[in-house]
């Protein structure tokens, strides 16, 4: 699919309007200052960081533990060492047990897994949102520009009217023209003026909306000539391709996935004994009725198999299997979504990048007609109804190219986002909480 947009046109078209100012902010510094800043990325940042440190509570089952144990009180005790009468005492504890996991069925190793792969996925969902929400900063910094281009023209509009309405006031005070063209003259300068308002208005809404996303006004925004439709795949399947491979929500969709696989398998540790190596050291002092200090040492190899407790780990496996199952189900739909999403924005920039020619050559024969027929009404070939309806059809003409034109390249950005390239193609760096997309495994071996 060829996507060339009549850039010398645009350029001439919108040439007066994009001065680079001393204060611009390009289209990648909007996005990056989203990117750092934007509240709903910070806190899927912190779940990403609060998800790395299940990871490390899990590596810790390889490593032993150490437990301290005191204990002053009082004793009473009868018992033979004691008998006849009740021994009454001031008793003391003291021990240290250091244990080390040797065998647990492999319940650590899969726990592990379990948060490896919900850190993935965790890492994934932040470059999700990163994508997601960079594409609404684009969205409303695009949105910004077409209103100040369509504010210039209405203003340019509005000139011409007051133009001719001075040019008609004046033949018919001098008795050339007649009041019904100055009261039709009127009406249409009316309708120029309430369009300047609803402009302005919509300016006004759109740079609201600007700062929503990227946290303060708009100011000197630059036409981003070179898009992201300079580097559009040349076919659907190579946009799908990509997306399957790199669209964060994909990605996240097959790490969940994985790790409910993992779950599954730790599902099963209850099943195998539990081996761990144990070494204690107690000092006690006045136990059991008899006056003096007790030491002993320890070194133990200790295993616990549990035989039966109801049923409760057989159905805890059943119930991960049925987790993955929905995990695996939640993938299908987020790449059917995905596939969905390349496939409308793919046909939105086709259609919209065929309609842009078309446009064009309306807005410059809609230019021609309305310079010709000035000049014509000047002589009087042309009524004053023909040459107001060309001011409205040349005004209508440009809106819809500049219309056209900004969703053009808004889908453009929006084909990148569905294939997880937005970030990419703006050169704008990735969250730190987020991960390096990694070549993933096909749709199918996922599977």
């Amino acid at each position: 699919m060829k996507h060339t947009s009549p850039l010398i046109f645009a350029v001439m078209l919108f040439s007066s309007m994009f001065s680079v100012s001393a204060f611009a902010e390009t289209l990648e510094e909007a996005v990056a200052t989203t990117v750092q800043n934007n509240p709903e990325i910070l806190a899927e940042a912190n779940r990403k960081y609060s998800v790395d440190k299940t990871v490390d509570q899990a590596r810790a089952g390889y490593k032993p533990t150490v437990d301290l144990t005191l204990g002053i009180g009082f004793e009473r005790a009868k018992n033979p060492s004691t008998s006849p009468d009740h021994s009454s005492l001031s008793r003391g504890e003291a021990e240290i047990r250091a244990t080390q996991m040797l065998y647990d069925g492999f319940a650590t190793k899969s726990a592990i897994e379990e948060s490896l792969s919900n850190a993935e996925a965790a890492g994934y969902q932040v470059m999700g949102a990163a994508e997601k929400l960079s594409l609404g900063t684009v969205e409303r910094y695009l949105d910004v520009l077409r209103r100040e281009q369509l504010l210039k023209y209405t203003e340019d509009n509005l000139t011409q009217h007051n133009s001719l309405y001075d040019k008609v006031k004046l033949k018919a005070d001098s008795g050339v023209g007649n009041y019904t063209d100055v009261a039709q003259t009127t009406g249409r300068l009316a309708l120029a003026e309430a369009n300047l308002l609803s402009a302005k208005g919509n300016l006004t809404d759109s740079k609201s909306r600007y700062i929503r996303y990227v946290g303060h006004e708009p100011e000197g925004l630059v036409d981003p000539i070179k898009t992201c439709c300079d580097d559009v795949p040349s076919t659907l399947d190579g946009a799908l391709k990509i997306a399957f491979h790199e669209y964060p929500d994909i990605l996240a969709a097959v790490s969940e996935h994985e790790a409910s696989l993992a779950q599954q398998e730790g599902a099963k540790a209850p099943f195998h004994p539990q081996i761990n190596l144990e070494a204690s050291a107690s000092l006690d002092n006045n136990i059991d009725g008899t006056r003096g200090q007790n030491k002993d040492a320890l070194a133990m190899a200790r295993l616990d198999y549990n035989l039966l407790n109801g049923g409760a780990d057989k159905a805890r496996l059943e119930q991960t299997k049925y987790l993955s199952e929905q995990a695996l189900n939640r993938a299908d739909g987020t790449i059917r979504e995905a596939e969905k999403n390349v496939r409308l924005a793919w046909s939105n920039v086709d259609s919209l990048a065929r309609r842009l020619p078309i446009l064009e050559k309306r807005v410059q024969a809609a230019k021609l007609t309305r310079d010709a027929y000035s000049q014509q009404f000047t002589v009087g070939r042309r009524t004053l109804v023909d040459l107001l309806d060309t001011e409205n059809e040349l005004l209508a003409a440009q809106n819809a190219y500049t219309n056209v034109y900004f969703d053009h390249m808004y889908g453009c950005y929006w084909l990148s986002q569905t294939m997880g390239q937005l970030l990419k193609r703006l050169n704008v760096d990735v969250p730190e909480a987020s991960i390096k997309v990694a070549d993933k495994a096909t749709i199918d071996e996922a599977k």
